[in-house]
């Protein structure tokens, strides 16, 4: 059984949020890899692979570590064709989107990081990690999509540039895993994707950056 069917049935809900932030997070994420396609201008099947690896890389990764197999997208091709819509959706839209597409791919990562970063937390969670791994897990499941993404574009990992990416998934997933046994499941879940998105956000609009190491 798949992820978003697992979750949906542990919940007792045809549809949980968590299954909604799977989706989203897929999309959004697919989306970003899809718009560097075509900044770098692939052809529609280069698209649609960037698309797919970007929004199932952190999910994948997350899932192979956790023991999760077959991991989500394998059992619940589902997610295979959010990305593909995804993908073909921004490819109808590239005329309208030039000169735009670096402010969408920005905006678009921000939100998958804050969305992954809860559901890779939360699912580490309920494998039985301990609350520190499972923010590790999520902060990995926000990051590992964006990198493949990157490399494959020859471009450097915008995780590794000294902007404000880790620590915001890391600050969603904490926020998520402080919260999660407090308040409601769905309020915990807002909240830490609500906090990490808005540290990336401030830190994209007042360009904040974490301090380099001085090389000699």
């Amino acid at each position: 059984m798949g992820l978003l069917r697992e979750v949906a049935r542990l919940n007792g809900r045809t549809l949980d949020v968590l299954v909604f932030l799977s989706f989203a997070g897929t999309a959004v994420f697919a989306v970003s890899g899809a718009l560097l396609a075509l900044r770098h201008r692939m052809d529609v099947i280069g698209v649609l692979f960037l698309a797919g690896v970007t929004g199932l890389g952190g999910g994948t990764m997350r899932d192979l570590l956790l023991g999760r197999v077959p991991v989500s997208w394998v059992s619940d091709p589902s997610l295979l064709g959010v990305c593909g819509l995804a993908a073909l959706l921004v490819s109808l839209l590239n005329p309208w989107l030039d000169g735009r597409r670096l402010k969408g791919l920005i905006y678009a990562d921000a939100a998958g990081m804050a969305t992954f970063a809860v559901l890779g937390t939360s699912t580490a969670l309920s494998a039985g990690a301990h609350p520190a791994v499972a923010v590790l897990f999520g902060a990995m499941s926000a990051a590992f999509g964006g990198i493949i993404r990157d490399v494959i574009c020859q471009e450097p990992p915008v995780v590794f540039r000294g902007q404000i990416y880790v620590s915001a998934a890391l600050l969603a997933g904490t926020v998520y895993a402080l919260l999660s046994g407090v308040t409601g499941g769905d309020l915990a879940t807002w909240l830490g994707v609500g906090s990490g998105l808005a540290l990336r956000l401030l830190a994209i609009q007042f360009d904040w950056s974490l301090p380099f190491p001085q090389y000699r």
